[in-house]
């Protein structure tokens, strides 16, 4: 298939342990496809760590000094914020065709989305072990 949209996907416990919830795909999905993980008015904004409750940090990407780019709303946080790491990801941040994921590969029905964060220009000093 070679769109998506918001019956494209489900919030499940994910694959790999301890890891909360994962993204999975409702459908097969061609590679290439745009993925809809983000409403268009998403939108973020950069937030001292310090004014950013412990359990939220996690939603945020850091920056430098001590700063995280962080969902305005975490009350409303799209999909997308819920993808989990993968360095095999099936899915590919690209800014040159439009903005936002893409799938790198075909994807199955029922198979977990993953990003691969070091995609998303996070400071390597500030990268968690989980991307080391």
């Amino acid at each position: 298939m070679q769109k998506t949209d918001k019956f494209s996907f489900i919030l499940k416990p994910s694959t790999i342990p301890n890891a909360g919830v994962g993204v999975f795909a409702l459908h097969d999905i061609d590679k290439d496809t745009y993925m809809e993980l983000f409403l268009p008015d998403f939108e973020e904004e950069i937030l001292d760590i310090k004014d950013i409750p412990e359990e939220l940090q996690m939603y945020c990407l850091d920056r430098q000094d001590d700063k995280l780019q962080c969902p305005k709303y975490f009350n409303r946080m799209d999909i997308g914020n819920y993808l989990n790491h993968s360095e095999n990801a099936n899915l590919k941040w690209e800014e040159g065709k439009g903005k936002g994921y893409f799938a790198s590969r075909n994807i199955k029905k029922g198979e977990e989305l993953f990003s691969n964060y070091k995609e998303l220009g996070e400071p390597e000093n500030k990268r968690d072990n989980y991307i080391a």
